[in-house]
C-alpha cells in the first residue's frame, strides 16, 4: 500500500520524481469493466497529453461519456505544451528513427487534421530542415535520406542556404507528414473538436494553483481520473503519496522569441540541429530554443542568450546579428529515464491513494508532439476496457516503467 508522503517541491536536478503508485495491477474490487455512457472522467492537465486522451476517449465512446478537463489555464495558454517549438518529425538528433516514430507521426497527423477544422492556421509549415554542421552529421543524415526517402531528402550546402538560410555542410528537408505546428492554436483546435464530438458537453474547469487543495477530495466525485498534467502534477502536489521511485525527472526549458527587423528578409523556415529555429504565427517573430536545464537555479536571461546563440548561430547568423529578443519563454517538462527504447512516455494505471481508478499519461518531455497522439490512443484502449493489459496487445513494452 502507499504509505510515504513527499513534502518537497520537485525541481530540476532531482534524480527521481516520486509518485503515487505500486507495481500491482490493482485490487480485487477494480476488475476490468467496459466503460459506459454515464461514466464521468476527469483529466488533470489540458496540454498535449491531456487533450489527446480527451479526444480519443470521446471518440471511442461516441461522445457519450461525461468528460471534464481540469487545468490552471485556458486551452493553449499554459504549461510547457503551449510554448513548445512545434516541430513534428520522427527522428533523433543523429537522424535515427525513434521508437514508434512512424506510428507517432501518423497518429499525431490525424489529430492535427481534426484540429485544423477548427483552427485552420495551426499548421505553419509542411516541411522543416535538419542541417549538418560536421562531416559526421553529413554521414548520419545522408543515411537517413537513403533509408527513409518518403520523409527525408538530402540537399547540398548551397540549396540549404538558399531555402532556409542556414550555413551548413548540407542537410535534409523533412516532408511526408513532418510539419511545423503552432502548438497553442493546435491545442485550442483540439479542445474545440472535443466540444464538438461531445455535443458541447465536455467541460473545462480552471483550477487555481493552491498547495492547500486536497486533490483526493477534489477528484472523489469522478469515476475515473487521468493524470496528464506533466510537471504540474508534482509542482502542485497533485501526487503526494509515493510507494516507489518514479523513473522521471524535471527539466526546465527556456526559449527566445526573436523580433525580426523590418529590413531583414528572413527565410522564416524551421531549422534544427540540436537547437532549433522555428517560425511563429506572428510573421516577424522567430522562436529559438531550447535550453535543457537540470539545476534548481534557472539560467539568467544572458546565460540563455549565450547558450542558444552558441548552439544555433550557424542556423541563422543574420537573425542573431540583427534580431532583438522580444521575450524569453520558460516551461518545465517531465522527462522519463532512459530505457530499452530511449526516453519513452509513462502510461498506465496509477494505484495510489489519490483515486481508486487513476491513470497516468506523462513523461512525453521534448517529444510531446510526436508521441501525444499514439500514446493517448494506446492508453485510452485500456481506460475504455478498464484493463491495463488492453494496451499491451498493441505494444508489450508500454509498462517498462513498472519493471525497473
Amino acid at each position: 500500500p502507499c504509505s510515504r508522503f513527499f513534502n518537497r517541491l520537485i525541481t530540476p536536478g532531482s534524480s527521481r520524481v516520486y509518485a503515487s503508485m505500486h507495481r500491482q495491477f490493482g485490487s480485487a474490487d477494480r476488475l476490468p469493466r467496459w466503460i459506459d455512457k454515464n461514466q464521468h472522467i476527469a483529466i488533470v492537465g489540458g496540454g498535449l497529453a491531456g487533450l489527446s486522451v480527451a479526444y480519443q476517449l470521446l471518440k471511442k465512446t461516441k461522445g457519450e461519456i461525461q468528460l471534464t478537463i481540469i487545468d490552471k489555464a485556458r486551452p493553449g495558454e499554459g504549461g510547457a505544451s503551449s510554448v513548445a517549438g512545434g516541430l513534428l518529425h520522427p527522428f533523433s538528433p543523429r537522424g535515427k528513427l525513434i521508437h514508434m516514430g512512424m506510428e507517432g507521426l501518423e497518429s499525431s497527423a490525424r489529430l492535427i487534421d481534426i484540429a485544423q477544422q477548427f483552427q485552420p492556421g495551426c499548421v505553419l509549415r509542411d516541411r522543416l530542415y535538419r542541417v549538418a554542421l560536421s562531416d559526421e552529421n553529413v554521414k548520419q543524415l545522408m543515411s537517413t535520406a537513403n533509408t527513409y526517402p518518403e520523409l527525408a531528402s538530402w540537399l547540398g550546402p548551397e540549396d540549404i542556404e538558399k531555402l532556409c538560410g542556414a550555413r551548413s555542410f548540407g542537410g535534409l528537408v523533412l516532408t511526408g507528414g513532418c510539419k511545423v505546428i503552432h502548438v497553442s492554436s493546435y491545442l485550442k483546435g483540439l479542445w474545440e473538436a472535443c466540444r464538438d464530438i461531445s455535443s458541447n458537453n465536455a467541460q473545462w474547469i480552471l483550477e487555481k494553483q493552491d498547495d492547500a487543495i486536497d486533490w483526493k477530495e477534489r477528484l472523489s466525485g469522478f469515476d475515473t481520473v487521468v493524470l496528464a498534467a506533466g510537471s504540474g502534477m508534482f509542482q502542485d502536489y497533485i501526487l503526494r503519496q509515493d510507494a516507489e521511485d518514479f523513473p522521471a525527472e524535471m527539466v526546465r526549458g527556456q526559449s527566445i522569441e526573436m523580433n525580426v527587423p523590418e529590413s531583414y528578409e528572413h527565410k522564416n523556415e524551421a531549422v534544427l540541429c540540436g537547437k532549433y529555429i522555428a517560425p511563429m504565427i506572428e510573421k516577424k517573430l522567430i522562436l529559438i530554443g531550447a535550453t535543457h536545464e537540470y539545476k534548481t537555479q534557472a539560467m539568467s536571461e544572458q546565460e540563455v542568450w549565450d547558450e542558444l546563440k552558441d548552439r544555433s548561430y550557424e542556423l541563422s547568423p543574420d537573425l542573431w546579428d540583427f534580431g532583438r529578443a522580444s521575450r524569453i519563454t520558460s516551461g518545465y517538462r517531465v522527462q522519463s529515464k532512459r530505457g530499452k527504447y530511449g526516453r519513452m512516455p509513462i502510461v498506465g494505471r496509477s494505484c495510489g491513494d489519490i483515486h481508486d481508478d487513476a491513470w497516468l499519461c506523462t513523461g512525453l518531455s521534448s517529444r510531446g508532439l510526436i508521441y501525444h497522439g499514439i500514446f493517448g490512443d494506446l492508453l485510452t484502449d485500456s481506460i475504455v476496457a478498464g484493463d491495463e493489459n488492453a494496451m499491451l496487445e498493441r505494444n508489450a513494452e508500454l509498462l517498462w516503467w513498472k519493471k525497473r
